[in-house]
């Protein structure tokens, strides 16, 4: 595959989950800003591979518009997918500012109703860490 936009394009629309897997990592690795649109909607991809890599190529990206869709990744039913959604928050938090990430992971926290997203939501936070991070895992992280 060739680095151009165009060829990258073409790959994202592929029928080949590896294909679109592939250029996510190429239009993450030369952090296409362009491409960050393509990259959100492969979040609900219906292969958990290409929707692992399009995490991972947002983190990358380290723009603050995908933190809605870091934070509904949370909740992905593949830990790869959360994991990596997960350090791209926690990345977002550390290199930008906390306060774009905390409350809304906080509130992944406080939701009983799934204990993996819970604990990906424990995990963003401990590692950005802060005053309000930290009170929120006293109070909700039982």
């Amino acid at each position: 595959m060739d680095n151009s936009l165009t060829e990258i394009l073409s790959q994202l629309g592929s029928t080949d989950p590896r294909k679109r897997a592939v250029a996510l990592a190429v239009a993450g690795r030369l952090r296409l800003h362009p491409l960050l649109d393509k990259m959100i909607f492969a979040l609900e991809d219906d292969n958990e591979d290409v929707r692992a890599m399009a995490a991972w190529a947002l983190d990358l990206l380290g723009s603050p518009v995908t933190v809605p869709a870091l934070v509904k990744a949370l909740y992905d039913r593949s830990f790869t997918v959360r994991s990596n959604a997960g350090w791209a928050l926690v990345h977002l938090g550390q290199r930008i500012i906390a306060q774009l990430v905390v409350p809304d992971v906080i509130e992944v926290l406080r939701d009983d109703t799934s204990l993996e997203a819970r604990q990906m939501a424990y995990l963003v936070l401990s590692r950005i860490g802060g005053d309000d991070a930290d009170e929120a895992i006293k109070r909700y992280w039982k």
